[in-house]
């Protein structure tokens, strides 16, 4: 049987500074129709002649599109296997840029703070910065916080969760 706790990183294993470098593939323009249909349903998301005539020039993706494409591959390298507890959620989202089909977009996600939270030790927060460009011209960036579980806090919550079962 795993153990979860043996492998997990902690808030401890995260240090300010850290990178995440990885690149996103470029999407079809299906892709783009296909997200946009379902959640971001305008013009210049949807159709490639009535993207023509705004000022994007042709078919964009949704921003949203966008970020989520950039936020999954740090989740899944990075947030996968560890003690995160959730986000309060995103303090700053800019859209920089449009993101046109079949452009790869390289993502930066930089750890930009960390702290242990005043009112309660068994967690901390980690800042983060993400930033995706297309050949160095920025793209998306985004800034948030992570919070995280620290070993012992951990700990505390598996004997306070065995305490409550035995009651």
């Amino acid at each position: 049987m795993h153990d979860a706790r043996k492998t997990r990183k902690y808030l401890e294993d995260f240090e300010e500074g850290m990178t995440f470098r990885y690149r996103v593939p470029g999407l079809t323009a299906e892709e783009i129709k296909a997200f946009a249909a379902q959640y971001d349903p305008q013009r210049f998301h949807l159709d490639e002649h009535a993207a023509s005539e705004t000022h994007f020039g042709g078919l964009v993706a949704s921003g949203f599109q966008t970020q989520l494409k950039c936020f999954g591959p740090f989740c899944r390298e990075a947030l996968l296997d560890t003690a995160a507890v959730g986000a309060p959620g995103i303090d700053n989202l800019k859209w920089l840029r449009p993101w046109y089909p079949g452009e790869d977009l390289n993502v930066v996600v930089t750890l930009t703070g960390k702290r242990v939270s005043a009112k309660r030790t068994d967690r901390g927060y980690l800042s983060v910065s993400l930033l995706a460009d297309v050949k160095g011209e920025p793209v998306l960036s985004m800034e948030w916080v992570i919070i995280m579980l620290t070993r012992q806090g951990l700990a505390d919550a598996h004997t306070k969760a065995a305490g409550v079962a035995q009651a």
